[in-house]
């Protein structure tokens, strides 16, 4: 019978001795073949060419005291910058029914938050796929990691890999023992069950990739397995694995895949024409019955005396290099066009796109606007998964159980728009649209909630001043106040997407 990876392991972890491989075997051969696999190699890719390290750097010349330029241009770090912040530099905001739910979801989506989901949507672009991982910290608070995509192998549960049975993330850790430098690799196996470590230490006799035990966690009495997480003396798993990712698209391919031959181009192209503009001379001598000795001696005279000597009949001329490099430049440019356009993003140093006016700016941003509203999608989705996560901390520390209610994620892209025209809008859709999705769309509102409890303030003050008519016409702020749900208080203890452990 044929096991997939999934069914091996729970066939280990329920009976051992019906599976010849161990789960440190597994897991080293799970990892072996990750890093051998095209994902992997792409991924590196990605990463080091959004470090500004291309095939520019194999470039060679055999020829001796000629030049070798290498010139390094950062496209695709300014590519994919540009996506991250056009979908998430301005400050998301978060839109629910529940008041209280809202509230308990602004103080865990803190600035340390919002600064992980952009690096999250970073590097999604650079890896096309990006990761990140929910912990408790030393005082007890839900915090998120963001694990390097190269260090994680997940174990899908469909073809559409949309859901996770495990995950396997693996790191190095250098250390030392006495005087020596040492690396160690450390793996961790997470399934709804717990979490199992592993490490291999060559200077310990496993050989090189063979993962073992780790017996600093867990005891024999559990299997040496560990729970995801402990409040108090109490142990826990999640429901579901505790991580959350996001893709750059269905496949999974990074930005750098699409565009890679157009960077390499692009900077052999200049670095070629570097080398063409270094060595070139800009005189060629021509040189007749020459008295001296030798060239170096002509070209002493020549630098000291401005006049050299020669024999009858001699003579100098000249020779002028003639270099048009315009062909060149009108390739590059070419190359470049190209380039915004297959990577869906927007060259700003166009000279024609600061005089264009509002319409055409929309066109020119209609690429980029679908890519990262594509990508704002996917992002939806983490946060959906986030979720489970979340209100199991929000039913532990009695904030409320808001597993019933829900939550959108709204962006505010950083499009370039004519403010003028945007508040204008606003304002002639007052009696069409509610007050709050006009002032999620104003461009000078940055907390809608805020913003509604401080036009409330205002007219509780001004109708204490000015009385209840000041508010009879409709362009004031008398809209109806908007109501709110209120969170149920919550208990510590087992919660909903949680499983007691012990």
């Amino acid at each position: 019978m044929e096991l997939s990876v999934m069914d091996r392991i729970n066939l280990l972890l329920s009976d051992p001795e019906k599976v010849p491989m161990t789960l440190a075997q597994i897991v080293s051969e799970e990892i072996r073949e990750f890093k051998r696999s095209e994902q992997y190699k792409i991924m590196l890719e990605g990463e080091q060419y959004y470090r500004n390290r291309s095939s520019v750097q194999a470039k060679t010349n055999d020829v001796a005291n000629r030049s070798n330029a290498k010139i390094e241009r950062p496209i695709l770090k300014k590519l994919i910058d540009q996506k991250a912040n056009y979908l998430l530099s301005k400050p998301w905001t978060v839109d629910t029914e529940s008041e209280t739910y809202g509230a308990a979801l602004n103080e865990v989506f803190d600035q340390t938050f919002r600064r992980k989901i952009k690096s999250l949507g970073k590097g999604a672009v650079m890896s096309g796929i990006a990761w990140i991982q929910p912990y408790f910290d030393d005082d007890g608070t839900l915090a998120f990691m963001r694990v390097p995509s190269t260090e994680v192998v997940p174990l899908w549960r469909d073809s559409e890999r949309t859901k996770l049975d495990a995950f396997i993330r693996f790191y190095d850790q250098i250390i030392y023992i006495g005087t020596r430098k040492h690396t160690i690799t450390h793996a961790e196996f997470w399934w709804t069950g717990g979490v199992k470590y592993f490490k291999t230490d060559t200077f310990a006799g496993s050989g090189a990739g063979d993962f073992q035990v780790d017996k600093d966690h867990g005891d024999e009495s559990n299997d040496w397995t560990e729970p995801h997480f402990t409040v108090g003396n109490k142990a826990y798993n999640w429901e579901e694995v505790p991580i959350a990712w996001l893709k750059y698209n269905e496949e999974e391919l990074p930005l750098c895949y699409f565009v890679k031959d157009l960077i390499d181009d692009i900077n052999w192209q200049n670095s070629v024409t570097a080398d063409v503009l270094r060595d070139v001379a800009k005189f060629i001598y021509v040189l007749k019955n020459y008295g001296g000795q030798d060239l170096g001696e002509f070209l002493k005279e020549l630098k000291e005396y401005l006049a050299i000597k020669v024999d009858a009949d001699g003579g100098v001329d000249k020779l002028q290099a003639d270099l048009n490099i315009d062909a060149v430049m009108a390739f590059l440019d070419n190359e470049r066009r190209d380039l915004y356009d297959f990577a869906s993003a927007v060259d700003t140093k166009d000279p024609n796109l600061g005089n264009a006016s509002g319409t055409a700016i929309g066109f020119r941003y209609m690429d980029l606007d679908a890519d990262c509203d594509s990508l704002g999608t996917e992002l939806k989705d983490t946060f959906h998964r986030l979720k489970l996560f979340i209100d199991v901390y929000f039913q532990i520390t009695g904030k409320g159980d808001f597993t019933k209610d829900n939550f959108d994620v709204i962006f505010n892209m950083d499009l370039p728009v004519n403010e003028t025209d945007v508040i204008n809008n606003a304002r002639t859709s007052d009696g069409l649209l509610s007050k709050r999705t006009i002032l999620q769309n104003h461009p000078w509102v940055k907390d809608v909630d805020e913003e509604l409890d401080q036009l409330d303030a205002e007219k509780k003050k001004a109708m204490e001043d000015f009385g209840v008519g000041l508010f009879d016409d409709s362009l004031g702020a008398g809209n109806d106040q908007q109501t709110t749900q209120e969170g149920q208080k919550g208990v510590p203890g087992k919660a909903g997407g949680l499983n007691e452990k012990g």
